[in-house]
């Protein structure tokens, strides 16, 4: 009560807040208990329309009736489902007006939508003429996916494609740095995806129509230029250790995503989706018996099947009382999938039927010798398991870190198994660290890649361009040459930089990246030499872009200024976060600096 009895509201007039007046009832827009009193009503609502199907008062949807299903709730949204006759509809109508009278609630008939399917076109005719409501026609978009059984098409993944140059549309990406563009595919455009990713496998032609907007965005900001990427969107895409910039390929994050989904069905997990499977498409047979050429189901549910061959480099089964692992099927075995292993064969000299579970095999025959040695093992690995039985549940395990085998999923894990590595890069460090400044980081990642506009590349693309160093004039202007062996950036390198790199320091571009990947006698002073480096590189490569552009040029003690404040204030942020691993950084910092 003091969440409402507390709140305050005033009436802005002409522009002016005229006094205001203390609330009596009723939440705050954006209030935090809103979520938890609306979902105790809808719980009502469904405890409603569960009682009414039971007391017949409408019909249950023929595929619905036998796991008692009668609608979806979903946030402020609420799908009934029913046999489509006139007098279940009005039992539904029923519930809500008698739910609108204990709450307060009432549905609007004009915003709901029906959906018909497989009715006399009398009956259609009557629900037209009966209700209010809008009649809709399938195939539909809901919650913003489309709700097709074949495989998406152009036109269905097309949405997609637009919410994200929306998006993209939205930024004012000219003020963005690349970290910042970064930044945005990472936690927004990724997002997106990944809630199309977790119910559909995406077709490759969507795939590659996402990845080249995200790179051109990255690239050229709101222009979506594909041609002035510097770096191929594959390298992009791999993780920083392997010299990327972590983010994940949309590919290899569709293939988890559909292995996550069969985890959750060899895994018996309690969900609606598991259960309707288990009833209508999978039946007495398991996930791993069904047969590929099966005509049931949609096409996502055909793909899943497909990927039964990877699944089964993941799972296995700890076998405890037996009564849910399948003998033939599951893997339980030290020696894989027994129907693999054996052939149809096996089910007769073994006795064993097909659809037997690992208990049925203990219980339901004797233990035999065989001619054959593979058969034999089977039944002594059978006997072994029976004398380790222990009255629980079987556990289904997934494989995990370092191979080993948990009772649960982890996406990051299963990634990494099924993504193809790279080797690493000896400068990852050098270039992501802890309170590294983003912009900077991309570019010394730019410039480990050799990558940055400078003279010697610029001549590849256009023959008449200036390529002689815009400080010293006298050579080519290569990275080499920009970092640090040019007098003009070796002068502001020395100042900054001789103290703490000490008997390491170095204006050479291969001995000083050698240094910083080294060994530093503690964790303050690598920080330090690494951020520096940083800084320098940015600083400089922004002084060279200006004077290209023919803007003043700025003498070096303004940039060692420059750079050193921006030390300071870097150093300043991380001790006033609370880290006190670098409380000392000013103090090593001004004693370098003197």
């Amino acid at each position: 009560m003091l969440c409402i009895t507390t709140a305050s509201f005033s009436v802005q007039v002409n522009g002016e807040l005229a006094g205001f007046f203390q609330s009596s009832r009723g939440l705050r827009q954006g209030c935090s208990l809103s979520p938890y009193l609306f979902v105790m009503s809808m719980d009502v609502l469904s405890k409603m329309l569960d009682q009414a199907a039971d007391l017949r008062k409408y019909g249950y949807h023929p595929r619905c009736k036998s796991i008692g299903l009668t609608h979806l709730s979903f946030a402020d949204d609420l799908m009934v489902l029913s046999d489509g006759k006139v007098r279940s509809i009005d039992g539904i109508v029923e519930v809500f007006d008698a739910f609108a009278k204990r709450s307060g609630l009432k549905i609007s008939m004009e915003k709901s939508t029906i959906y018909l399917a497989g009715l006399s076109d009398s009956t259609y005719q009557e629900i037209q003429e009966r209700y209010q409501f809008d009649v809709g026609h399938l195939p539909v978009r809901y919650l913003g996916l489309p709700l097709v059984t074949k495989r998406l098409t152009s036109s269905d993944y097309m949405p997609l494609i637009e919410r994200i140059k929306q998006k993209i549309g939205t930024w004012t990406s000219r003020f963005l740095s690349y970290a910042g563009r970064l930044n945005l595919i990472q936690s927004v455009i990724w997002s997106i995806c990944n809630f199309w990713l977790a119910a559909f496998r995406l077709p490759r032609e969507c795939i590659g129509e996402i990845d080249k907007i995200c790179s051109a965005f990255l690239w050229s900001g709101p222009e979506l230029n594909s041609h002035k990427a510097k770096i191929a969107w594959t390298t992009v895409c791999k993780p920083k250790q392997e010299g990327g910039l972590g983010l994940r390929s949309l590919k290899e994050a569709n293939e988890v995503c559909c292995l996550k989904l069969i985890w959750r069905l060899v895994s018996h997990a309690n969900s609606l989706w598991v259960r309707w499977i288990n009833k209508y498409l999978l039946k007495k047979d398991t996930f791993w018996s069904i047969k590929e050429t099966t005509s049931l189901g949609s096409w996502m549910w055909k793909k899943l099947i497909k990927y039964r061959g990877v699944a089964k480099k993941f799972c296995k089964v700890e076998v405890n009382d037996g009564k849910s692992t399948s003998f033939w099927y599951d893997q339980w075995s030290t020696m894989g999938c027994l129907r693999d292993v054996v052939g149809v064969r096996g089910t007769i000299d073994l006795g064993i039927r097909q659809h037997m579970t690992v208990a049925e095999a203990w219980s339901g025959r004797r233990q035999k010798q065989h001619r054959t040695d593979i058969l034999n093992r089977i039944e002594a690995e059978l006997l072994l398991k029976r004398q380790n039985q222990v009255d629980k549940e079987d556990r289904v395990l997934w494989k995990g870190k370092h191979d080993t085998y948990k009772a649960k999923f982890t996406t990051k894990d299963t990634w990494n198994h099924i993504r193809l590595t790279t080797t690493k890069v000896a400068w990852h460090n050098s270039v992501w660290f802890a309170h590294a400044t983003p912009k900077y980081s991309f570019c010394a990642w730019l410039a480990m890649q050799n990558k940055l506009s400078t003279g010697d590349r610029m001549a590849h693309w256009n023959r008449g361009t200036q390529t002689s160093c815009v400080f010293c004039s006298h050579n080519i202007e290569t990275r080499n040459h920009l970092f640090f062996s040019c007098p003009f950036s070796a002068e502001i390198w020395y100042a900054l930089a001789k103290n703490i790199y000490k008997a390491k320091f170095s204006t050479n571009w291969s001995d000083l990246i050698t240094s910083i990947n080294g060994q530093w006698s503690d964790r303050l002073e690598s920080f330090i030499a690494r951020y520096v480096f940083h800084a320098t590189l940015h600083t400089i490569w922004r002084e060279r872009n200006r004077r290209r552009h023919g803007e003043n040029p700025n003498p070096p003690a303004r940039l060692i200024n420059w750079i050193d404040k921006q030390v300071r204030n870097q150093l300043s942020t991380i001790r006033t976060s609370g880290d006190r691993r670098y409380d000392k950084g000013l103090q090593a910092w001004f004693q370098a600096r003197t």
